[in-house]
């Protein structure tokens, strides 16, 4: 049988694209209240069918894109999904977290062990996503001196085709106390890149440091 829910996800509709999923977040959203979201998130819990499951857990992601406040009481979910055997559903996980973080950083910054466990074992677009809440954690104080430090190590630890871009979106945000420490890291992974690409990405941010104050 199919439920009211599972009738507007891709998969149910032979889509290999997100476009009714994204059309469904939009529906949640604008539907004014959770819940249409908790009925989502009742059938996700229910169903075994890993498309399905995919596509619920993606429909969070694009609802916590439009309204990340709606994620906030489903954030334990999201965290356990990073158990889930289904790399979709945790970098779909990853994704929703990323962008409610900024509305519950004490959650989420006790929940680090977990999410960067995950971004360890991870594809790239959990670790892309992981890394964005960990510069989201950088901008608050208190968290800030314990987060470079797990950043550093997301940089020095960076396949080469993601360290320009991690190195970009710290430098955006980055305290000048923290500046030569960085630096040093970035000049130690430039004798190892064999990308000329990637090495004149490196060359410019290392640029932008040091004129920094």
């Amino acid at each position: 049988m199919v439920t009211d829910i599972q009738k507007f996800l891709s998969s149910s509709l032979d889509h290999k694209d997100q476009g009714p999923n994204i059309v469904l977040a939009e529906r949640i959203v604008n539907s004014g209240g959770s819940e249409l979201l908790q009925k989502l998130i009742d059938f996700f819990k229910t169903e075994p069918h890993k498309d399905l499951q995919k596509d619920c857990v993606l429909t969070m992601a694009w609802v916590a894109e439009r309204s990340p406040e709606m994620i906030i009481p489903h954030v334990d979910l999201l965290l356990e999904n990073f158990n889930s055997e289904i790399p979709r559903v945790i970098w779909g996980s990853m994704i929703a977290l990323a962008f409610s973080a900024h509305l519950m950083p004490d959650k989420i910054y006790e929940a680090l062990p977990k999410i960067i466990d995950a971004m360890d074992a991870g594809t790239p677009v959990t670790r892309d996503h992981g890394y964005r809440i960990l510069i989201t954690l950088y901008q608050i104080e208190k968290y800030q001196e314990d987060v470079f430090y797990i950043i550093l190590e997301q940089i020095q630890l960076a396949p080469s085709n993601q360290l320009g871009q991690y190195a970009e979106k710290l430098i955006k945000v980055l305290d000048t106390k923290h500046k030569d420490e960085l630096v040093v890291v970035l000049e130690e992974r430039g004798t190892e890149l064999t990308n000329e690409h990637h090495r004149k990405r490196l060359s410019k941010n290392l640029k932008r440091l040091l004129v920094m104050p």
